[in-house]
Protein backbone atom coordinates (compact mmCIF):
# COMPACT_ATOMS: atom_id res chain seq x y z
CA UNK A 1 0.00 0.00 0.00
CA UNK A 2 1.35 3.27 -1.10
CA UNK A 3 0.62 6.53 0.54
CA UNK A 4 1.59 9.20 -2.42
CA UNK A 5 1.62 13.13 -2.11
CA UNK A 6 -0.95 15.30 -4.35
CA UNK A 7 2.41 15.34 -6.98
CA UNK A 8 2.85 11.54 -6.99
CA UNK A 9 5.69 11.05 -4.93
CA UNK A 10 5.86 8.01 -2.43
CA UNK A 11 5.45 9.16 1.36
CA UNK A 12 5.14 5.81 2.60
CA UNK A 13 5.27 1.86 2.30
CA UNK A 14 2.65 -0.08 3.89
CA UNK A 15 3.06 -3.81 3.73
CA UNK A 16 0.13 -6.00 2.99
CA UNK A 17 0.18 -9.10 0.92
CA UNK A 18 -3.41 -9.89 -0.08
CA UNK A 19 -4.79 -12.14 -2.38
CA UNK A 20 -5.56 -9.35 -5.28
CA UNK A 21 -5.72 -5.85 -3.65
CA UNK A 22 -7.66 -3.72 -5.91
CA UNK A 23 -9.26 -0.91 -3.78
CA UNK A 24 -7.79 1.31 -0.99
CA UNK A 25 -9.67 3.72 1.22
CA UNK A 26 -9.23 6.01 4.26
CA UNK A 27 -11.61 4.57 7.16
CA UNK A 28 -11.87 5.48 10.80
CA UNK A 29 -8.73 6.63 12.77
CA UNK A 30 -5.83 5.14 11.96
CA UNK A 31 -7.23 2.58 9.62
CA UNK A 32 -7.92 1.90 5.85
CA UNK A 33 -10.54 -0.31 3.99
CA UNK A 34 -9.09 -2.44 1.12
CA UNK A 35 -10.76 -4.68 -1.42
CA UNK A 36 -9.66 -8.24 -2.11
CA UNK A 37 -11.78 -8.61 -5.69
CA UNK A 38 -11.58 -12.51 -6.15
CA UNK A 39 -12.16 -12.98 -2.12
CA UNK A 40 -14.78 -10.81 -2.03
CA UNK A 41 -13.67 -9.23 0.91
CA UNK A 42 -13.21 -6.02 2.73
CA UNK A 43 -10.08 -5.72 4.64
CA UNK A 44 -9.80 -3.10 8.24
CA UNK A 45 -6.08 -2.23 8.05
CA UNK A 46 -4.72 -0.63 10.74
CA UNK A 47 -1.68 1.70 9.72
CA UNK A 48 -0.23 1.63 12.75
CA UNK A 49 0.35 -1.78 13.54
CA UNK A 50 0.03 -3.08 10.26
CA UNK A 51 -2.52 -5.82 11.70
CA UNK A 52 -5.91 -6.26 10.08
CA UNK A 53 -9.64 -7.85 9.51
CA UNK A 54 -11.08 -9.33 6.68
CA UNK A 55 -14.76 -9.09 6.25
CA UNK A 56 -16.39 -11.23 3.27
CA UNK A 57 -19.14 -9.77 1.40
CA UNK A 58 -21.58 -12.33 0.54
CA UNK A 59 -23.26 -11.07 -2.86
CA UNK A 60 -23.44 -12.97 -6.35
CA UNK A 61 -21.47 -12.03 -9.52
CA UNK A 62 -20.74 -14.22 -12.48
CA UNK A 63 -16.94 -14.23 -12.45
CA UNK A 64 -14.36 -14.00 -9.83
CA UNK A 65 -11.71 -11.75 -11.60
CA UNK A 66 -14.67 -8.93 -11.94
CA UNK A 67 -15.12 -8.55 -8.12
CA UNK A 68 -14.58 -6.28 -5.47
CA UNK A 69 -13.08 -3.11 -7.68
CA UNK A 70 -13.20 -0.46 -5.42
CA UNK A 71 -13.98 0.97 -1.77
CA UNK A 72 -15.13 4.20 -0.69
CA UNK A 73 -16.07 5.35 3.07
CA UNK A 74 -19.03 7.79 3.78
CA UNK A 75 -17.87 9.49 6.79
CA UNK A 76 -21.31 11.87 6.93
CA UNK A 77 -23.18 8.36 8.02
CA UNK A 78 -20.55 5.75 8.39
CA UNK A 79 -21.87 3.69 5.41
CA UNK A 80 -19.49 1.90 3.30
CA UNK A 81 -19.72 1.55 -0.53
CA UNK A 82 -18.20 -1.22 -3.04
CA UNK A 83 -17.89 -1.29 -6.98
CA UNK A 84 -18.69 -4.81 -8.20
CA UNK A 85 -16.08 -4.56 -11.68
CA UNK A 86 -18.83 -6.15 -14.10
CA UNK A 87 -20.85 -8.98 -14.72
CA UNK A 88 -23.06 -7.20 -13.21
CA UNK A 89 -21.82 -4.24 -12.98
CA UNK A 90 -23.16 -3.40 -8.83
CA UNK A 91 -22.81 -0.51 -6.69
CA UNK A 92 -23.24 -1.98 -2.80
CA UNK A 93 -23.67 0.04 0.11
CA UNK A 94 -23.29 -2.00 3.54
CA UNK A 95 -23.71 -0.81 7.05
CA UNK A 96 -20.88 -0.28 9.73
CA UNK A 97 -20.80 -4.05 10.28
CA UNK A 98 -20.04 -5.22 6.62
CA UNK A 99 -23.70 -6.31 6.15
CA UNK A 100 -25.24 -5.19 2.90
CA UNK A 101 -27.95 -2.63 2.94
CA UNK A 102 -28.45 -2.26 -0.79
CA UNK A 103 -27.25 -3.17 -3.86
CA UNK A 104 -27.66 -0.83 -7.30
CA UNK A 105 -27.18 -2.41 -11.24
CA UNK A 106 -24.84 0.43 -12.44
CA UNK A 107 -25.46 0.69 -16.35
CA UNK A 108 -23.43 4.04 -17.67
CA UNK A 109 -20.14 2.34 -18.19
CA UNK A 110 -18.52 -1.36 -19.27
CA UNK A 111 -16.73 -1.59 -15.85
CA UNK A 112 -16.39 0.44 -12.42
CA UNK A 113 -13.08 0.53 -11.87
CA UNK A 114 -12.92 2.61 -8.31
CA UNK A 115 -15.09 4.41 -6.16
CA UNK A 116 -14.75 8.11 -3.96
CA UNK A 117 -17.18 9.51 -1.65
CA UNK A 118 -17.53 13.29 -1.92
CA UNK A 119 -18.54 14.43 1.15
CA UNK A 120 -18.86 18.41 -0.11
CA UNK A 121 -21.36 17.05 -2.52
CA UNK A 122 -22.62 13.75 -0.66
CA UNK A 123 -21.64 11.98 -4.00
CA UNK A 124 -20.00 9.06 -5.52
CA UNK A 125 -17.16 9.38 -7.98
CA UNK A 126 -16.51 6.22 -10.08
CA UNK A 127 -13.92 5.51 -13.06
CA UNK A 128 -14.46 3.71 -15.52
CA UNK A 129 -11.19 1.98 -16.89
CA UNK A 130 -12.68 0.55 -20.06
CA UNK A 131 -14.90 3.59 -20.97
CA UNK A 132 -11.57 5.76 -19.61
CA UNK A 133 -14.52 8.11 -17.80
CA UNK A 134 -14.92 10.07 -14.54
CA UNK A 135 -18.63 9.37 -13.48
CA UNK A 136 -20.06 11.44 -10.95
CA UNK A 137 -23.11 9.89 -9.47
CA UNK A 138 -25.69 9.89 -6.65
CA UNK A 139 -25.34 7.73 -3.49
CA UNK A 140 -27.90 5.00 -5.33
CA UNK A 141 -25.54 5.16 -8.56
CA UNK A 142 -27.58 7.22 -10.63
CA UNK A 143 -25.46 8.84 -12.87
CA UNK A 144 -25.09 13.14 -12.84
CA UNK A 145 -22.28 13.35 -15.45
CA UNK A 146 -20.07 11.41 -17.35
CA UNK A 147 -16.57 13.28 -17.83
CA UNK A 148 -13.89 11.40 -20.28
CA UNK A 149 -10.28 11.22 -19.58
CA UNK A 150 -8.89 9.12 -21.83
CA UNK A 151 -6.51 7.61 -19.20
CA UNK A 152 -5.33 4.16 -19.99
CA UNK A 153 -6.26 1.17 -17.29
CA UNK A 154 -7.50 4.36 -15.08
CA UNK A 155 -8.33 2.12 -11.75
CA UNK A 156 -7.90 4.13 -8.65
CA UNK A 157 -9.45 7.97 -7.56
CA UNK A 158 -9.86 10.23 -5.11
CA UNK A 159 -10.78 13.94 -4.55
CA UNK A 160 -9.00 16.50 -2.11
CA UNK A 161 -8.75 20.16 -2.70
CA UNK A 162 -11.37 20.69 -5.28
CA UNK A 163 -8.84 18.32 -7.40
CA UNK A 164 -9.68 14.79 -8.83
CA UNK A 165 -6.56 12.55 -8.72
CA UNK A 166 -6.77 9.27 -10.50
CA UNK A 167 -4.08 6.44 -11.03
CA UNK A 168 -3.32 4.48 -14.06
CA UNK A 169 -2.11 1.00 -13.87
CA UNK A 170 -1.38 0.96 -17.26
CA UNK A 171 1.20 3.79 -17.24
CA UNK A 172 2.20 3.95 -13.40
CA UNK A 173 0.77 7.74 -12.88
CA UNK A 174 -1.11 9.99 -11.08
CA UNK A 175 -3.27 12.45 -12.82
CA UNK A 176 -4.38 15.55 -11.40
CA UNK A 177 -7.54 17.14 -12.71
CA UNK A 178 -9.80 20.23 -11.84
CA UNK A 179 -13.11 19.39 -9.85
CA UNK A 180 -16.12 20.28 -11.91
CA UNK A 181 -18.10 23.10 -10.15
CA UNK A 182 -21.29 21.60 -11.27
Amino acid sequence: IYKLSITGNVIQTLDYVGNDLEGVSTFKGNKLLLAEERTKEIVVFDIETGSYLKHRINYKNNDENSGIEGVTYNSTDGTIFILNEKNPGNLIRLRADFSIIAAYELDFASDYSGIFYDSSSNSLWIVSDQNKTINKCTLTGQLVKAYSTGITQAEGIAIANDNIFVVSDAEAKLFVFKKPIN
